[in-house]
């Protein structure tokens, strides 16, 4: 038997949803699980982590349905949610990896690099510079925070925390020389 709901929009559907329509619920996920599950799948290759991001992410559109706006369209707000759960759980199971340093990217647990690389102690490193990368890897900041507690523009933070990164890289591999 065909959904009675199938034929409308999503913003109807959301309309519906929002008041307890749980049939409305079905064609929306219906409609758009294989583009959530696609979107997961380029950018992981651990299936078992892509269906519990797939389920977390069905949960929280489920959760915040009554924040959903028809101002945006819905398979954008579900897009969000996605990014959004993916970032998380990327959080999540960030590991140290001292060897591959790359300047744009630098991945670490607080608790692991701590014992790993004294920012105080690397000379080379301005005062500023220890500063916005303990913001942005320790303490997860992003730059536009990094900015205001450094007191300068978001371009300098992004160069700051790329120069001390940059040096913090050359220290690494010649201690690994």
């Amino acid at each position: 038997m065909e959904n009675p709901f199938s034929h409308l929009e999503d913003t109807k559907l959301m309309e519906l949803y929002k008041n307890g329509e749980n049939m409305a619920f079905e064609v929306i996920y219906l409609r758009h699980k294989d583009r959530v599950y696609s979107y997961l799948d380029k950018r992981l290759s651990d299936k078992n982590v892509i269906e519990d991001i797939f389920q977390n992410i069905f949960v929280k559109f489920h959760n915040s349905r009554h924040l959903y706006s028809s101002e945006h369209p819905l398979l954008k707000w579900i897009y969000t949610i996605c990014r959004s759960e993916l970032l998380d759980s990327v959080k999540k199971s960030r590991k140290i990896k001292l060897v591959s340093i790359n300047e744009d990217q630098l991945i670490c647990e607080t608790k692991e690099i701590d014992d790993k690389i004294d920012l105080d102690s690397v000379k080379s490193l301005s005062e500023k510079e220890k500063l916005a990368i303990k913001l942005r890897y320790y303490s997860e900041e992003d730059f536009t925070d990094i900015s205001k507690a450094l007191k300068t523009s978001e371009a300098n933070s992004r160069k700051l925390v790329s120069r001390g990164i940059k040096k913090l890289k050359a220290k690494l591999i010649g201690e690994a020389k």
